[in-house]
This record gives C-alpha cells, sequence and structure tokens, in this order.
C-alpha cells in the first residue's frame, strides 16, 4: 500500500512539474508552439512513455529543450540512472559507452543489458 501510495506521489510530482513548467509560463508556451510567432519560437519537446518491454516495466519522461531539460527512467520501480549527451542524446549508467536518441531507446537498451538484474544507482562521491 504504501509503495503504491508513494508511486502515486511521484506520478503527481512530475505531472506537476511538467504542468506547472509548462502551464505556470504561458507567454513561453504560446511561443514555444509558435502562436507568437518570431525567429526564435521552437517548441519544448516531450518524451514519455509507460510500457512493458520484454517483461520489464519501463516508463520516464524527458524535457528535451529549455533552460533545464529534465529526464527520469524506471525498470520495475527501480530507477535508472540516465544522462543526457551534449548533443541531446542519452545514455544511462547501464550502457554508459553507447548513446541513444531517445529516453525510450536507451532504457529499453538497458533492460536488454540487465536481463532479470535490477539497475543499481551510481555510488554517491563524497569529498574528504
Amino acid at each position: 500500500m504504501h509503495v503504491q501510495k508513494h508511486a502515486e506521489d511521484r506520478v503527481v510530482g512530475r505531472r506537476r512539474f511538467l504542468v506547472g513548467g509548462l502551464v505556470g509560463g504561458g507567454v513561453a508556451i504560446a511561443a514555444g508552439v509558435g502562436l507568437l510567432g518570431g525567429a526564435h519560437a521552437h517548441a519544448v519537446e516531450l518524451e514519455e512513455f509507460d510500457e512493458v518491454y520484454q517483461g520489464r516495466h519501463i516508463r520516464g519522461w524527458a524535457v528535451k529543450e529549455g533552460e533545464n531539460p529534465r529526464s527520469e527512467a524506471f525498470v520495475d520501480d527501480d530507477p535508472l540512472h540516465v544522462m543526457r549527451n551534449g548533443d541531446g542524446t542519452f545514455t544511462t549508467s547501464v550502457n554508459h559507452y553507447e548513446s541513444f536518441d531517445t529516453l525510450r531507446a536507451a532504457t529499453r537498451r538497458a533492460v536488454e543489458t540487465l536481463g532479470d538484474l535490477r539497475p543499481e544507482l551510481p555510488p554517491t562521491h563524497h569529498g574528504h
């Protein structure tokens, strides 16, 4: 019950971030979809997925444009460490030396590599 509630809270929190960040800036939204026109108008690109891939539940989201692009991915509700490369592609801690055009492709490849294993977050480095 607690795990389900925690998962629901994360989904609600993610949606609030996306809605608050996108809707809160109404003028930015209008510019982003080209309603205001101009040479600098561009769409904010959002990738979101939630599916079963090779028997594993994968989900994730990525805001690909703007000042603060963000992304999250999960395999069976375990967080998958995702990094955005300078060219806009993605890599994960599981497939660190491979780049993928989409977060979904990176997450799927991690599932293929993991097999039945669970992803682990990299250790936190502490200065001494």
